[in-house]
């Protein structure tokens, strides 16, 4: 049995959706809000909003609203971390938004290869999700650098393309990734696949 978090632990971001739904307000009321500044957001390079965990407690019991059941059971989820590293902005969030609400991991997303290896340093996941075909450092370079540390060659690492052909599968045989995946992803097969990898089953 993995362990469970207490209820003021849980992934660290949420988006205004997730908080619409959290606070049982609309969409719409949670805008106006950070547009207001009476709720703090920050924005992704992608330019999406993103509210700090401790940012809505904050806001909540400051303005005496409730959290819902869903946020609650949520909190108490996996504590497992889970990188998700993807030049596609709308696909990571929808990754990570999933993992977030139907896992209960704490999920970050790196934009490029690069940032990768300094969110790896500084998030220190669990396991990581890797687009293996990204235009600065691909997937393979990052995977390589990983298994190339002692701090992070115990990391399991998920391939992840649309683009499959004979020469990249025999690649990723080769560089022996821990798992794949193939785009467009059917999310509740990676869900089950990263459980399987965390010991979470």
């Amino acid at each position: 049995m993995p362990r469970r978090k207490n209820q003021l632990a849980g992934p660290t971001y949420y988006t205004t959706y997730q908080v619409a739904k959290y606070l049982g307000v609309s969409l719409p009321t949670v805008v106006n809000w950070v547009n207001s500044g009476l709720l703090v957001a920050h924005r992704t390079p992608g330019g999406h909003r993103r509210i700090a965990r401790n940012d809505l407690l904050s806001f909540a019991r400051e303005n005496d609203y409730p959290l819902s059941r869903d946020f609650l059971e949520q909190s108490v989820g996996s504590s497992k971390k889970v990188l998700v590293v993807d030049d596609e902005a709308d696909f990571s969030d929808m990754v990570r938004d999933y993992l977030v609400l139907k896992g209960g991991f704490e999920v970050e997303v790196a934009q490029s290869g690069f940032q990768a290896g300094y969110t790896v340093a500084r998030f220190k996941p669990d396991i990581v999700l890797m687009d293996i075909l990204m235009p600065d450092m691909d997937g393979f370079e990052v995977h390589r650098r990983l298994r190339g540390d002692p701090e992070t060659r115990h990391i399991p690492v998920i391939a992840c393309t649309a683009y499959r052909d004979p020469a990249v599968d025999a690649r990723i045989q080769e560089v022996k990734f821990d798992g794949f995946v193939e785009k467009p992803l059917k999310l509740d097969a990676l869900l089950e696949l990263l459980k399987h990898h965390l010991g979470l089953e």
